[in-house]
């Protein structure tokens, strides 16, 4: 019998979402030019055994975007617990690829339906890549002789 994955998503939650149209927004025009602005962090909940804390910040970047629909900025927050012990770094790793696929999904999802009665229609975050993650203090102080 195959052993069940050792993470549990035990919440996710947006405690920002914010969409805007854009009135310069030319809708004959291309609609591929949204560029997008991400931060990723995950964390250790302080007390919690097991429980970690993950929490994506992503935005339409104003600067960088060519036409886009809709100027948005969307915060994801997920909670998981690992059912196992596992050394810090393989925690980590494990935490970081689940939930960044895991709020990346999310966002998209509620962007989506966000979007779905706006005047340029639904929009559809394309493929995010993971940059920007900010580390714990506990995994940056970390030598590699520790």
């Amino acid at each position: 019998m195959d052993k069940p994955f050792p993470l549990q998503l035990d919440e996710v939650f947006f405690p920002v979402q914010e969409v805007r149209a854009n009135p310069e927004h030319d809708p004959t025009g291309d609609r591929t030019g949204t560029r997008i602005k991400q931060v990723f962090n995950v964390q250790p909940i302080e007390g919690q055994v097991g429980l970690w804390g993950a929490e994506l910040l992503i935005e339409c970047d104003r600067d960088q975007s060519l036409n886009p629909p809709y100027f948005f900025n969307l915060q994801t927050f997920a909670m998981v617990r690992l059912d196992q012990q596992f050394d810090q770094a393989t925690a980590l790793s494990l935490v970081t690829t689940t939930c960044f696929s895991v709020l990346v999904g999310a966002a998209r999802e509620r962007l989506l339906e966000l979007t779905s009665r706006a005047p340029w229609g639904r929009f559809m975050m394309g493929v995010v890549q993971l940059v920007n993650q900010t580390l714990p203090p506990s995994v940056t102080a970390a030598s590699p002789d520790d």
